[in-house]
């Protein structure tokens, strides 16, 4: 694949996901083993629908990192600019389907992330690239790196706020994942994560958003489904659809593909909105975070 142009170009961790099947944390029995990272999660989307996707990460020397490492790699997605940490670990993800989550991340081999890791990348030429705040928030060496991406690109810089607790910058949220929101075309946040970072509420944390340099607001609502700030200043509305949730965790980032893919396509927003909730409404039905090609294991 030497020489090619890439659709969209994504930077962050990814780690090994063990989902509960049959309860909470606490109480399940049964898991099933995937991988779990917000980039990688909507690389996978895009890759199933036919664009060409490239990721850019550290994965540890551990049979967690060739776990991950095959799956994306069954999926489509380069990995030409995934470096294996001989000193590291591959993070983990042990959650349920209920919001309990618990992460072993510390120290992994993607917070030794840095800019040196877009040496050499086509990152100029891709059609989009995408980061999102999780990466900021990993480590300054990440937040460094996701700030070069994002100067680096030469098409739609699409950046997801996607606040997580825990994480090394948590705690410094607005000074870690800001930069990136003035740095990109196309926001793709929750409504209660774009309210923390510029204050507002709906269209009104839209437009602050948008002051700050995004020509572009995309606002997921969950339930209430989700909207969009349009370059001319429009403000569109999309009503939810009736679904049946087995596991939200990675409906988000599927939405992200979704959206991402309708516009490089040429769609309107408004239509982009209807492809982002259709791909995260399918992702939100089924097991995993990406769904299908998960493998059961007892724990």
């Amino acid at each position: 694949m030497s020489g090619t142009t890439y659709d969209v170009i994504g930077l962050g961790e990814t780690m090994l996901s063990l989902v509960a099947r049959d309860g909470s944390l606490e109480s399940a029995s049964a898991f099933a083993a995937t991988h779990g990272g917000a980039e990688s999660n909507a690389l996978v989307a895009l890759s199933r629908l036919g664009f060409r996707t490239a990721w850019i990460s550290r994965l540890g020397d551990d049979p967690a990192g060739t776990r991950v490492r095959e799956a994306l790699e069954v999926e489509g997605v380069d990995l030409r600019w995934v470096r294996t940490d001989p000193a590291r670990f591959t993070g983990l993800m042990l959650r349920d389907t209920r919001g309990g989550v618990r992460y072993w991340r510390t120290g992994s081999a993607a917070s030794a992330l840095d800019p040196a890791a877009l040496d050499g990348v086509p990152i100029a030429d891709a059609r989009a690239v995408l980061v999102t705040g999780i990466t900021a928030m990993l480590g300054a060496g990440p937040q460094a790196a996701a700030i070069a991406l994002l100067d680096r690109a030469g098409g739609l810089r699409a950046v997801d706020p996607n606040l997580r607790p825990g994480l090394w910058g948590s705690d410094r949220a607005h000074e870690l994942v800001m930069p990136l929101l003035e740095r990109c075309d196309v926001v793709l946040g929750g409504e209660r994560e774009l309210a923390s970072l510029v204050g507002g509420s709906g269209a009104g944390s839209a437009r602050r958003c948008a002051e700050l340099g995004p020509s572009e607001v995309v606002v997921k609502r969950g339930a209430d489904g989700a909207a969009v700030l349009e370059p001319d200043g429009a403000w569109r509305e999309l009503s939810p659809s009736a679904s049946d949730d087995v596991d939200p965790v990675g409906a988000g980032d599927a939405f992200n593909a979704g959206y991402l893919a309708a516009r490089l396509d040429g769609a309107s927003c408004l239509e982009s909105l209807r492809a982002g909730a259709a791909a995260g409404a399918a992702a939100a039905g089924v097991l995993g975070d990406v769904g299908a090609r998960t493998q059961d294991v007892d724990v």
